[in-house]
């Protein structure tokens, strides 16, 4: 018994080494506090961010004794309870420039991130309104992957989500009786290139027709965005955890901006009837 519990102790001691050996291997970005532009401060283990600002004001308002850190580029991280645990909710940039403040959270102490956003996809069906669409893996990117150091095999190939925060998202959309979808993102750097490539010359509406039909390739439900590939990338490099959840919102009004008039209306009330407690207590169940 005596050789038994000594064979036991060394099997479970190696699978632990294994494991951390895994994760310290994994982190490929080794930046300190003291190298953010952004995030001089400690942030909590968990949190959802926005690249809509007036959204992440908004969800930021559901914390209890919130602490809100400002930055003179625009983005804001507000620190508070929700339930009883401390989280997060920060506005990040539009597009790659996002990739700075997720980079930065993960040094600050961010283990968890789930990016709650707007789908670009072009044209959705009315059928999505009420729609969740979480995203487990993002494919498309290239400029942010080249200036990361990333292997040029791995520009353009799909990054995924975490399989810990995609598992609090469907149990808790279960729970809630919330109507969702698995999708795959297509990153987005360019909005109107490849939402609009009719508006751009022939040589180069020829080049992004021939991106989108490649894209289209794909079988799995489709969204398009301009955040999430980037932050994929960074949880990957720092070895932690990310997933997003997309909201459909009318963008192809002529004359309003989706947080317009009637628009803005059908915005807010799917976010304060499904959204907004949906994603922060799948947060705090991760």
């Amino acid at each position: 018994m005596k050789w038994l519990f000594l064979f036991v102790t060394f099997i479970a001691s190696t699978q632990l080494i294994a494991v951390y050996t895994n994760e310290t291997t994994a982190r490929e970005i080794h930046l300190a506090l003291e190298d953010c532009l952004f995030v001089k401060y400690s942030v909590p283990e968990k949190g959802i961010v926005c690249s809509n600002y007036q959204r992440a004001l908004r969800l930021s308002e559901k914390l209890n004794n919130p602490e809100m850190h400002k930055c003179a580029w625009g983005p804001f991280v507000v620190i508070g309870d929700y339930k009883g645990e401390k989280v997060f909710v920060g506005c990040a940039s539009v597009g790659t420039g996002s990739g700075l403040l997720f980079t930065e959270l993960f040094v600050a102490g961010a283990k968890s991130i789930i990016r709650y956003g707007s789908d670009d996809v072009k044209r959705p069906p009315e059928s999505d309104a009420y729609l969740v669409k979480i995203i487990d893996e993002a494919d498309n990117l290239y400029g942010f992957n080249l200036q990361s150091g990333v292997d040029p095999d791995e520009w353009g190939k799909s990054v995924f989500a975490s399989p810990t925060i995609i598992e609090a998202l469907v149990s808790t959309a279960q729970d809630k009786n919330i109507l969702y979808e698995m999708r795959i993102c297509h990153h987005l750097e360019n909005y109107h290139g490849l939402r609009s490539p009719d508006k751009f010359s022939p040589e180069r509406n020829k080049r992004l027709q021939a991106i989108l039909e490649g894209l289209n390739q794909n079988p799995k439900p489709a969204s398009y965005d301009m955040e999430t590939a980037v932050l994929f990338r960074v949880a990957k490099d720092f070895g932690l955890h990310a997933a997003t959840i997309l909201q459909t919102v009318k963008k192809e009004s002529p004359t309003m901006s989706s947080y317009e008039g009637i628009n803005y209306q059908q915005a807010r009330e799917v976010e304060e009837n499904i959204f907004f407690d949906y994603v922060l207590d799948a947060l705090i169940k991760i």
